[in-house]
């Protein structure tokens, strides 16, 4: 039980933003395996898909609670890292966006994203420098390029502090373990803005 208690509070939640089709969950797979540790998914995906996208702004509110939840129960099991894929800033963003959630927003999912600026030790945006992969829940290449400029943009209008991962896998990966070697080695130091 203490082990336990030691790993939540050593384990800091690592995060990956970013349009649809821009390798989040592949990158956050590929590094928990890289770690031995665990990831979370985009929990928000699964209720798109049972709901045939049909979503109105309780179901948003639903998606940030359920996937902040996963990410506590997933606590437990991490070890140094805890890998997710988005999180409730994108989940606001993309409810604005299909005008499904109106203004204002429920207060409960403004709380959600606004709480993202402590809750996670690192933020990388995976960059929409990969092939656009067409499925049946997703929109176009054009919806990802103009998506993908909100989710920065609104990084950057809440001060959060940012880092763009560029190329392959392999190449993504190396990126974000340099900075989060390097974060340690500085005191746990969070990057600064990066350009896409």
């Amino acid at each position: 039980m203490m082990e336990q208690t030691q790993q939540m509070e050593q384990a800091q939640r690592v995060v990956f933003v970013g349009a649809e089709s821009t390798g989040k969950s592949t990158l956050s797979d590929y590094l928990a395996r890289a770690y031995g540790t665990v990831s979370v998914p985009e929990i928000g995906r699964f209720i798109w898909e049972e709901k045939q996208g049909k979503l109105n702004a309780d179901d948003y509110v639903e998606i940030a609670l359920k996937h902040r939840a996963a990410e506590d129960a997933a606590m437990p099991q991490a070890r140094r890292w805890l890998f997710v894929d988005t999180n409730a800033l994108t989940t606001l963003l993309l409810g604005i966006q299909f005008h499904q959630v109106g203004n204002p927003p429920p207060a409960e999912l403004l709380r959600c994203a606004h709480d993202c600026r402590a809750r996670y030790a690192y933020t990388f945006v995976c960059a929409d420098d990969i092939p656009y992969e067409e499925q049946a829940v997703r929109e176009n290449e054009a919806w990802r390029g103009r998506i993908q400029q909100l989710v920065i943009a609104d990084l950057e209008a809440r001060g959060i502090p940012y880092t763009v991962v560029h190329g392959s896998i392999e190449q993504r990966a190396a990126q974000v373990q340099r900075i989060l070697e390097g974060g340690l080695s500085e005191g746990g130091i969070k990057t600064r803005f990066t350009g896409a």
